[in-house]
């Protein structure tokens, strides 16, 4: 394997992760899914929840980016002052706030160590990360699905509210894409009923609320729905959308309250199609997409194109919030 800045391989350097099989949703056939997770592995907490959900065939394997690294080497990993920070979970199940910047970097250069088709399908399982990561397979990014998804509401004229997992991320939330919206930010950690409780007052005036972090669960989800009376959306859904139209080229199981007309309308399109249109929801760009596939841009291109017909739709933002609906009742 080519060498990047020393690293040889995934599994070769005592300071790189390793993968670890997780449960299988069954025994026949196996679609190769690699989940990269900030900390450390294993994340059942959030890969269960989401495999349970797929109820796909799916051979899981997770790599965490601080896997392999002593207490000595993770210290220099953790947030300075001036630097923008993310939460994630070590495996003796405590929290680290580290830095984004930092952390960012050595998960584009594990990223970009895989092989070209060694999985069907790559999961940076973190919102936060705001860079578009180098890969010859097809990737799943957390952070675009759900900018992608923020900007198709807030395009629409809806008044979203996001609630991120620490304080001080509500002062370093800058994101350009978001800026000619009506955007309010909030915190509250997992869990915590009485700081989600606090976060929407501040976000009493959105029409939607999104739980911007993928340790947010189905739990946080319904009980900030039933508090708010609003939709909410939940990040591991929007990941588990991806990863199904990816794999599968077909949409989210139904459920009550989807369009039977949308439905109707995604069956007209092909595997290759329906993959082109998920990595469309995350705004990718049709070189990017390319890459990904293993396309040209010019496929790409006619690809988009047929998707934007056989879906009538004019624009991605309404092409996105048509998936969002659908796929998050």
């Amino acid at each position: 394997m080519e060498s990047i800045e020393g690293i040889t391989s995934l599994s070769a350097k005592k300071d790189m992760p390793t993968s670890a099989t997780l449960p299988l949703a069954n025994a026949e056939t196996r679609y190769r899914v690699m989940f990269l997770s900030v900390g450390q592995s294993p994340r059942a907490d959030i890969i269960d929840e989401m495999l349970a959900s797929l109820d796909m065939p799916i051979d899981a394997l997770e790599i965490g980016a601080l896997d392999g690294l002593s207490k000595t080497e993770i210290e220099e990993f953790k947030v300075r002052p001036g630097e923008p920070s993310i939460v994630t979970r070590l495996a003796d199940g405590s929290d680290i706030v580290i830095s984004k910047p930092r952390i960012t970097e050595r998960m584009s250069r594990i990223a970009a160590d895989f092989q070209p088709n060694e999985f069907d399908l790559i999961v940076i399982l973190s919102t936060g990360l705001f860079r578009d990561f180098e890969s010859t397979c097809p990737t799943v990014n957390a952070q675009r699905a759900m900018e992608s998804m923020v900007i198709s509401l807030a395009a629409h004229g809806s008044a979203v509210g996001l609630i991120q997992p620490l304080a001080q991320q509500v002062d370093e939330l800058d994101i350009p894409a978001l800026a000619p919206y009506k955007i309010t930010a909030s915190y509250a950690a997992d869990g915590d009923k009485r700081l989600l409780a606090s976060a929407l007052v501040d976000l009493a005036d959105c029409e939607i609320i999104v739980l911007n972090s993928v340790s947010f669960t189905e739990a946080d989800r319904q009980m900030v729905a039933k508090a708010s009376g609003k939709p909410v959306v939940l990040a591991r859904r929007i990941i588990v959308s991806a990863i199904r139209l990816l794999l599968l080229g077909t949409h989210p199981v139904a459920a009550p309250g989807v369009s039977p007309e949308f439905e109707e309308k995604l069956q007209r399109l092909t595997p290759r199609e329906r993959q082109v249109l998920s990595l469309v929801a995350e705004g990718l760009s049709n070189k990017a997409i390319a890459r990904q596939l293993g396309i040209s841009p010019k496929t790409v291109e006619i690809h988009r194109s047929n998707v934007m017909s056989k879906m009538e739709v004019n624009s991605a933002n309404t092409l996105i919030r048509m998936v969002v609906a659908a796929g998050h009742p």
